[in-house]
């Protein structure tokens, strides 16, 4: 197609293959909190959680390279509003490298979408990880590795045309045969792409049956494959601990995290948080908060304003609100900024009064299908951390990004 070309253009010719397009990228942008620079430590793309100040806390705290929150190729086909958030004023030069991340099936609308921000990031990413419901309604994410000519078709499309470089996010495709999702990581390869993340896991594994991801096979496919271009792990990633262990079974470029990134940024920081911490989620949050209001997530930070700040804080206070159901209640009711900070204020106080300890904190969050996987739901049980996030997003309809309210992360555990 040449829908997106302007009259008397010159076709691009397809960006080469580079090897080594990541470790140059990471040379290029330094990031000295960093535990390490030889390998990329990923912030993962996050429907309305990976906005503009969660990446710079997460830099803060040594990422050294970020996806966007994902952006619907349909919404930003239609949508003047959504279209604008996306157009190069929610930039700021600290925040790079950055790859944006797309979702659709569409060619053309995917192509256009990536036109509005190729000029401002490092990379074009499609989603095909997502294993949410509203992936297999808007037919994208893990959904599109089981319809292979469309996914290629999507694929080629777009290596022709992109004039940065194409990455892919996938799953390990449904079903006991391996072997399958690597012959369909070697068509996509072929096909041109410049990165590949893989998700150890299938699009059924998600909430109580998330288990821990196949590394062997995200593995396996670098031993095929990481001759050629760059792959990163993605799964299973609670601390830094699990971030070296990854790298050894996997061989990979980098890891990307998201869930616990949301709950504790400082997994990358160059100054080991375990097995004590001495940076603790109350100072998080209020970093996160002042970032927010530098860059309001709702005027170019690619979130949804209040909203988006609140989940944040769900996530970095997660343990102070399950033990402070008046404060959890206040935080799902407060309208403002202002409001959000003396929920903060309250629970620094909390703090104070029990003389908490931040070297013993531990993942609480992250650890809701985890540790809780086995336990059986009764209609007596308490409200559980799900529920938490319903009554958290209660009142706000459709998001930005057209989840319904679903948790659109892609659940990158």
């Amino acid at each position: 197609s040449t829908k997106d070309k302007k009259e008397g253009e010159l076709p691009t010719p397809p960006i080469a293959v580079d090897r080594q397009w990541i470790s140059k990228l990471l040379q290029k942008f330094p990031n000295s909190n960093s535990r390490r620079n030889d390998k990329a430590l990923v912030v993962a793309p996050m429907v309305d959680q990976s906005d503009l100040p969660f990446r710079l806390l997460c830099r803060r705290y040594g990422a050294n390279l970020c996806f966007t929150p994902m952006i619907h190729a349909g919404l930003a086909s239609t949508s003047k509003t959504y279209r604008a958030k996306f157009m190069g004023t929610w930039l700021t030069p600290e925040d790079r490298p950055l790859i944006a991340q797309i979702c659709g099936s569409d060619p053309d609308k995917v192509l256009t979408t990536a036109r509005l921000v190729e000029p401002y990031v490092d990379g074009i990413d499609i989603n095909c990880g997502c294993p949410q419901d509203i992936a297999r309604r808007g037919n994208y994410g893990a959904f599109l590795l089981e319809q292979e000519d469309t996914l290629l078709t999507l694929v080629k499309h777009l290596v022709a045309h992109l004039r940065v470089p194409l990455s892919i996010k996938v799953r390990i495709l449904p079903g006991p045969d391996i072997e399958a999702s690597l012959a369909l990581y070697g068509k996509i390869v072929d096909a041109g792409i410049h990165l590949l993340t893989i998700h150890g896991r299938t699009r059924t594994q998600k909430a109580g049956l998330t288990g821990h991801a196949d590394w062997e096979t995200i593995g396996k496919a670098v031993e095929l494959y990481g001759d050629r271009i760059p792959i990163f792990a993605n799964g299973s990633i609670q601390d830094y601990d699990d971030v070296e262990e990854c790298l050894r079974v996997t061989n990979a470029d980098g890891v990307m995290s998201s869930e616990s990134l949301l709950e504790y940024p400082p997994i990358f920081y160059r100054i080991p948080q375990t097995p004590e911490r001495t940076i603790g989620r109350l100072q998080l949050a209020m970093e996160y908060v002042q970032l927010a209001k530098q860059y309001p997530p709702e005027k170019g930070g690619q979130g949804s304003g209040v909203k988006c700040i609140r989940m944040h804080l769900h996530r970095f206070l997660h343990q102070d609100l399950q033990e402070d159901t008046a404060l959890r209640q206040k935080v799902v009711e407060v309208k403002s900024v202002a409001g959000l900070e003396s929920c903060i204020e309250d629970c620094q106080q909390n703090h104070l009064r029990v003389n908490h300890s931040i070297a013993s904190e531990k993942l609480s969050w992250y650890r809701r299908h985890r540790d809780g996987a086995s336990k059986p739901v009764t209609a007596s049980a308490p409200r559980d951390d799900d529920e938490d996030e319903d009554l958290l997003d209660e009142g706000v309809g459709v998001d930005l990004f057209g989840c319904d309210g679903e948790d659109c992360n892609g659940g990158d555990y």
